[in-house]
């Protein structure tokens, strides 16, 4: 691990800590600076989750990917990653459930174990503290 990713894990760490809403609200600020999408309605949802105390989410999508711009509005009401994922993918498109989970960005410790869970259904092993660390760099594959 380098050390800027050392430096990153100590402060989500230590986020998780002392983990408040104000904490939780500058994680979705960064999410957004990293990802360079301020969408509004999913701004304000994730705001919303994170003021009532639930889990909050955001996305690494642009526009162009339609259906996972829209997972995190909801996720943030409440709904299941996997009730959400079977809303935005019906039957005919399920097989792009699976790489939809890479553009959930978990913003609290609730969100991540959610995430962790719905990789594990897929029989994939993913660490809250490494799902976590969306927030805070570009986590999106590079071709």
């Amino acid at each position: 691990m380098n050390a800027t990713a050392s430096a990153a894990y100590r402060k989500i760490v230590a986020d998780y800590m002392t983990e408040t809403p104000l904490s939780v609200r500058r994680r979705l600020l960064d999410a957004i600076d990293v990802y360079n999408n301020g969408y509004d309605d999913n701004r304000a949802s994730a705001i919303d989750a994170i003021a009532s105390g639930r889990a909050a989410y955001w996305t690494t999508s642009t526009y162009s990917a339609a259906r996972t711009v829209d997972l995190p509005l909801a996720l943030n009401r409440g709904v299941s990653i996997r009730e959400a994922l079977e809303q935005a993918f019906p039957a005919w498109c399920a097989d792009r459930r699976e790489a939809a989970l890479d553009t959930i960005v978990p913003l609290n410790r609730k969100a991540a174990i959610a995430l962790s869970g719905a990789y594990a259904s897929f029989g994939i092993w993913r660490d809250e503290a490494e799902l976590e660390m969306r927030a805070l760099r570009d986590c999106r594959k590079v071709a």
